[in-house]
């Protein structure tokens, strides 16, 4: 094998190892069940603590001013983006006069919570408030 030959072997070798960790980073979705039901429990606790009495214990308020988190408004406002975004919109505005008042990995468990009542179906790994993850995960319509 010739010098040359080596090097043509080597780039080849690194561009397809390239190729395949951009596929393994490449976004997944919630259809692949990405929070734990034990998560989405512990969201459904915080939610109703915390978020119940302005958007309603069936995820519809009824306060026109108040945003719905199911139905119509789910679709509209969470399928096709991220956790991460959804869990920043969270975070960064809610509750009203007190943003971030809670802990990070309570706002997620929320989120996971909404997306169990709007039928994304749970896995088996909770998530964990890490951005670069989250910004991975798109959420799927669960009607398929």
């Amino acid at each position: 094998m010739t010098m040359r030959s080596a090097v043509v072997g080597f780039l080849l070798l690194s561009t397809l190892g390239g190729a395949i960790h951009a596929q393994d980073s490449a976004s997944k979705s919630t259809a692949a069940g990405v929070f734990t039901p034990e998560q989405a429990k512990r969201g459904a606790a915080a939610y109703n603590a915390n978020c119940a009495s302005c958007h309603g214990d069936d995820l519809r308020s009824t306060d026109r001013e108040v945003t719905f988190l199911t139905e119509t408004a789910f679709k509209n406002g969470w399928i096709g983006k991220t956790i991460a975004q959804k869990f920043e919109v969270t975070r960064d505005t809610m509750p009203p006069r007190a943003e971030r008042s809670l802990d990070d990995q309570v706002y997620l468990d929320i989120v996971t919570y909404i997306l169990q009542f709007n039928k994304v179906p749970s896995g088996q790994q909770e998530l964990k408030p890490d951005a670069e993850i989250l910004k991975q995960i798109v959420i799927a319509d669960p009607a398929g």
